[in-house]
């Protein structure tokens, strides 16, 4: 489709540059006692945006490194993705996306100093998998997908998503890696101008390499909703149930039940913006099997004057226990809870200052753990065409 498709009329192509240094009590959450540990980090975020009338591509990158001055493993982190929407007609659009990223879990650089730079789309989550905090482990993933469209009627629509992720681990035997497939259909009615509704069936298959058990298929149907509150609130999201059939191994099959759904709230105002979302999602986990995971996150930023602004976020994660049971420690309920505010100053149309501060902790019954107290600032610097 790109290779057939017009010359692109519009091109946008811009390089983020980040210097920072910083100052961690525990940023692995490693167990035990913790000395605090200073840093210093480059970070660089290039994009490419091709618009023409009909298509939309957009590639985006990370790569980043921290160096801490205690004996600490070197945090690197790397990311691309790359989609495409394209209008086959005035009434069917078809998206295709693809992309990897690779990061020590439980590190959360990117959550104080949040890099625009993956865009999910309507690709499938990762699990936190906060059951990794504080063992230093990286994770590679890489996802694909593609879906369509189509507008049935000028108030009727029907929609088909396939996609499929892979989860790795190249430093450690300890984690199960998997594959997941999914695939959704959805229906969705125009009520009135404000106000819509649908239909969902989400149909997953998740395959773990290397074991005889855990492999799972999930199905998940739902309600959808999309409604405008006043003239700036929007709220959209889903009801349903996730049904889980898990191979137990010489066990046999176990089935679990469980509420499934998300919501989005956002507000878009002149001067700030907010938007507060959830979610419960059976997804596959690197420790025994699928997991039902609960995320809340915040976000809300503010433009105090014309050079400076201030953006807050903060994130509650739950991993409860799989549906086989738990087999080990690393199995328990875990809680993960995070936040950072950061403060910019625009020194120049290009150049921007930053300053962060921010919290995380994860609780577990059996493991003790040092929260983290963190606090960074550097320079932010845009090379290319943004227009």
């Amino acid at each position: 489709m790109i290779l057939s498709a017009p010359a692109f009329a519009e091109t946008q192509f811009y390089t983020d540059v980040s210097l920072g240094a910083g100052w961690s009590s525990n940023p692995y959450l490693q167990n035990g006692p913790q000395e605090s540990t200073i840093s210093g980090s480059v970070t660089v975020i290039p994009r490419l945006v091709l618009t023409e009338d009909v298509t939309t591509f957009d590639l985006r990158g990370l790569a980043r490194i921290e160096e801490f001055d205690e004996d600490l493993r070197t945090n690197t982190a790397y990311g691309l993705s790359a989609s495409v929407a394209h209008s086959l007609s005035e009434r069917t659009q078809l998206r295709a996306q693809a992309g990897f990223d690779g990061s020590i879990v439980g590190v959360n650089s990117g959550f104080f100093n949040p890099p625009d730079v993956i865009n999910e789309n309507f690709l499938p989550p990762v699990a936190d998998d906060i059951g990794l905090n504080g063992t230093n482990q990286r994770r590679t993933s890489f996802q694909g997908g593609v879906g369509i469209s189509h507008n049935i009627s000028e108030v009727d629509s029907i929609s088909l998503d396939v996609s499929a992720t892979a989860v790795r681990f190249g430093d450690s035997v300890i984690q199960d890696e998997y594959n997941f497939f999914t695939q959704n259909v959805g229906y969705s009615r125009v009520l009135s101008e404000t106000t819509s509704i649908g239909a969902s069936v989400g149909l997953s298959q998740v395959n773990y390499l290397n074991q005889d058990q855990g492999d799972s298929n999930i199905i998940s149907p739902s309600i959808t909703f999309d409604q405008q509150i006043g003239p700036d609130f929007e709220l959209s999201g889903a009801v349903g149930v996730s049904f889980a059939r898990v191979d137990n191994g010489p066990l046999g099959k176990t089935n679990s039940t469980d509420f499934s759904g998300s919501f989005t709230l956002c507000r878009q105002g002149q001067t700030n913006n907010f938007c507060l979302s959830g979610s419960r999602q059976t997804l596959p986990s690197a420790f025994d099997g699928v997991r039902s995971q609960t995320s809340v996150g915040l976000g809300y930023t503010q433009k105090l004057s014309r050079k400076n602004d201030l953006s807050i976020n903060a994130g509650y994660s739950r991993s409860s226990n799989p549906v086989l049971g738990p087999t080990q420690i690393a199995t328990e309920t875990l809680e993960y809870v995070r936040g950072s505010a950061t403060f910019n100053h625009r020194f120049q149309d290009r150049i921007t200052g930053f300053i962060s501060v921010g919290y995380s902790d994860t609780y577990q019954r059996s493991i003790s753990r040092e929260a983290n107290t963190q606090a960074s600032i550097g320079i932010r610097v845009r090379f290319g065409n943004d227009q």
